[in-house]
C-alpha cells in the first residue's frame, strides 16, 4: 500500500521543474488536449 501511495504522489502531486513545476499527470493531460486541438485545426 505504501508503494501505491508513493506512485500516486510521484505522478499526481509532485511538482516537476523541467516541465514547468506542474505534476506529470497534468503535463500529460495538457499534451493530449493540445493534440486534440491540433486535430481539430487540421
Amino acid at each position: 500500500m505504501a508503494t501505491l501511495r508513493w506512485v500516486d504522489w510521484f505522478n499526481n502531486h509532485r511538482l516537476f521543474g523541467p516541465i514547468g513545476y506542474i505534476p506529470p499527470a497534468e503535463a500529460e493531460a495538457n499534451y493530449y488536449a493540445a493534440l486534440e486541438t491540433l486535430d481539430m485545426v487540421a
